[in-house]
């Protein structure tokens, strides 16, 4: 436990870490407030499946500029900003439901803008955490993020479920509200020039078609380098498919709670509970045994193991053991939002590391809502249990090609080389 109280002694990543989890709270409960409320207004799978698929796609879009961004301005200002901005957003749903305005294209326009904004938090995040830390504590800080992230996962399904039937969906959602604005508070606390730790100055681009042109050249540069190094890329694809194979479970879950479970959103809230105790016992596990094993075998066993738990909804319709599976879910899920972040971050110099996660974000996350569309129409043929085990079977395979493929075959890593074209010293 000794590393673990070096890490939170650290104001700055404690502070950090701090405001990532109550981020995740309120992400975790707006989904299931969400998904609840689209459902029940319109009885279609498919609905929910626009609505994730909107908020999911928003990010990608973004990303790609995000990147460049976070590089060139004051990574601690954008962040702030960005998570205003997302609270004062989702407040329009509950307003507008409350004057009775509120329609399906409304939530769905509300849930893109905030995925549009959300990519600069999700960057940003991935791309200041090293500096933070040592080279030899990031995978333990990492860790330290998903165990506490699933504390917030724990919370945030829970309070959802059991919020949204008390108070409902709308008034729900002004409790992720609340975590953004004070997410905001805890970004400002830390100074300023610990987000830009060995970076250096660049000229700022003057007029609009400069800062266009200037964007421009950061997507290049973010492309350039991911497809120069073939593991750069043998990581996003792994990314890409394991979304998209794990997507058609979350829209899916709802349905499958109320008509195989017969069953309301706390038990919901109460299934992704028990997903994130599992993850947070399978984080901690993980940082004892995780570097005694080669990468692609890591991300392989993951992925197989969690390909198993939706394969084996298809065969079950007890609570019980829906719970017992999720919490099994969680404890083989967890190792890869370790791993896989930890390989990346020590693979991309900080240098260029928002523009290359910029890029990566859009190439792996368009994964997740084209699996959330297709398994929604997947649904209306063949029902919601066949769906949900057709992509845990599609995650098998996956799991099993990532074990064998020789290029993730490695222990340790270096920072690979980069050239800057138009950075000048600060």
């Amino acid at each position: 436990m000794g590393s673990y109280t070096e890490l939170l002694r650290n104001a700055y990543f404690r502070n950090f870490l701090l405001a990532s989890t109550l981020l995740n709270i309120g992400r975790k409960l707006s989904w299931v407030a969400l998904g609840w409320f689209v459902y029940q207004v319109t009885g279609s799978a498919l609905a929910i499946g626009i609505v994730i698929s909107s908020a999911t796609i928003a990010p990608l879009i973004s990303s790609i500029l995000v990147g460049g961004i976070l590089d060139q301005y004051d990574r601690r200002i954008v962040m702030i900003v960005e998570n205003v901005l997302r609270g004062m957003f989702l407040a329009l749903i509950p307003l507008l439901y409350w004057f009775d305005i509120l329609s399906l294209w409304m939530i769905i326009v509300v849930v893109f803008i905030n995925g549009l904004l959300s990519s600069f938090t999700t960057i940003g995040t991935a791309s200041i955490l090293p500096e933070f830390l040592n080279k030899d504590d990031l995978e333990t800080g990492n860790a330290v993020f998903t165990m506490t992230g699933q504390i917030g996962s724990l919370i945030g399904p829970a309070l959802g479920g059991f919020s949204t039937s008390l108070l409902g969906a709308p008034m729900t959602l002004f409790i992720n509200v609340l975590c953004f604005l004070i997410a905001a508070i805890l970004y400002y606390i830390i100074p300023k020039s610990a987000y830009h730790t060995g970076l250096t100055k660049r000229k700022e681009a003057g007029n609009i078609k400069e800062k266009v042109k200037s964007f421009i050249t950061d997507t290049k540069e973010g492309f350039n380098f991911i497809f120069k190094y073939r593991i750069l890329i043998m990581i996003a694809m792994v990314t890409f498919l394991f979304d998209f194979t794990y997507a058609p479970l979350e829209p899916m879950l709802p349905i499958y709670v109320d008509e195989i479970l017969n069953q309301g959103p706390d038990t919901l809230g109460i299934i992704w509970s028990f997903f994130a105790i599992g993850s947070f016992l399978g984080s901690l596990l993980w940082v004892r045994i995780g570097k005694m094993f080669h990468y692609s075998y890591s991300l392989g066993a993951v992925i197989i193991l969690w390909g198993i738990v939706p394969t084996c909804f298809s065969f079950i319709s007890s609570s019980i053991l829906v719970f017992i599976m999720m919490f099994i879910g969680g404890v083989v899920y967890a190792p890869y939002n370790i791993v896989s972040p930890t390989l990346r971050q020590k693979l991309v110099p900080n240098a260029i590391r928002g523009r290359v996660f910029g890029v990566y974000g859009l190439i792996a996350g368009l994964g997740f809502p084209i699996g959330v569309y297709l398994g929604g129409l997947l649904a209306e043929y063949v029902g919601v249990s066949k769906t949900i085990m057709t992509g845990g079977v599609l995650t098998i395979v996956l799991g099993v090609i990532v074990a064998t493929h020789p290029i993730l075959r490695i222990k340790e890593v270096e920072p690979l080389s980069i050239t800057p074209k138009h950075h000048t010293p600060a």
